[in-house]
C-alpha cells in the first residue's frame, strides 16, 4: 500500500473523520458524474452506490466529515 492509500488506512482506522487534508463528504458529491454519465448512456450502478454511501453519511450529519467516512455506511449497513 502506498502514499495516498496508506493514509486513507490511517484515518479509518482512526476512527477520526476530522483530521486535516481530507475532502468532506458535502464536497464530494458525485451528482454531476452520474447525470452525465446517464446522458451519455452510461451505467451509473458503481456511482449511484458511492454516491448512496456519501448521501447515508451526510444525511446523517457528518457532512463537513472527510470522504473516508462513507466506510461506516459499509460497517453499519442501515
Amino acid at each position: 500500500m502506498t502514499g495516498a492509500f496508506q493514509e486513507f488506512a490511517a484515518v479509518i482506522d482512526g476512527g477520526d473523520y476530522t483530521v486535516e487534508g481530507q475532502q468532506s463528504l458535502t464536497f464530494s458529491s458525485l451528482n454531476h458524474l452520474l447525470a452525465a454519465s446517464s446522458d451519455q448512456g452510461i451505467s451509473t450502478e458503481v456511482v449511484a452506490m458511492v454516491q448512496w454511501l456519501i448521501q447515508r453519511q451526510i444525511d446523517a450529519g457528518h457532512g463537513e466529515e472527510g470522504f473516508a467516512r462513507i466506510i461506516e455506511s459499509i460497517k453499519q449497513p442501515g
